[in-house]
């Protein structure tokens, strides 16, 4: 969805409000379980448009410990300020300092881009399915939250042995 701005750009104190139901394409990152809903409000401020809005969307993401793919809510509020003509050359915009990224040109804004962008700031760098999550074994990849994997305990590394020697002799006086 793009959407034309040119006469609220052009027109200081204009407003309008649009009502959003989006796909976004699936990115390395992420994919939605269904369309981007919620509502932008754009407003020329007399020196800036600036697009308002609160927005929903399940995202799937990929478990950083064990590779599962799991959906996680998104609720995010935005607030992204773009130049208009009366915009003062010093103040700085996306659409100014960064064109090629910015989700508006010439006055059209790119609605599924905006979207890609502000999902990509509020999902999670490391996602953890949940809190518990075991991960996958080191030796044979298995999802360890589906039950044990029946490989050998990995030996412990050699450098802590004294320390793990320490420990134990520790815990032999306790017992005397």
């Amino acid at each position: 969805m793009k959407i034309d701005l040119a006469n609220i750009a052009g027109t200081p104190g204009a407003r309008a409000r649009y009502a959003i139901s989006e796909d976004v394409a699936p990115t390395e990152e992420f994919s939605c379980a269904g369309p981007v809903v919620g509502e932008l409000e754009v407003e020329n401020t007399g020196s800036l448009l600036l697009v308002r809005g609160e927005l929903r969307a399940l995202v799937r993401l990929v478990c950083v410990r064990c590779l599962g793919a799991s959906e996680y809510p998104v609720r995010m509020r935005i607030e992204e300020e773009f130049a208009t003509e009366d915009t003062a050359p010093d103040i700085p915009t996306m659409d100014r300092e960064e064109p090629q990224a910015s989700a508006m040109s010439h006055f059209v804004l790119d609605v599924a881009e905006l979207l890609r962008q502000q999902l990509l700031v509020h999902i999670p760098m490391a996602f953890v399915c949940r809190e518990d999550c075991r991960g996958i074994c080191p030796q044979c990849g298995r999802n360890l939250n589906e039950g044990p994997c029946g490989c050998p305990a990995e030996p412990g590394d050699s450098r802590w042995g004294r320390l793990a020697d320490l420990l134990k002799e520790k815990g032999a006086d306790k017992g005397n």
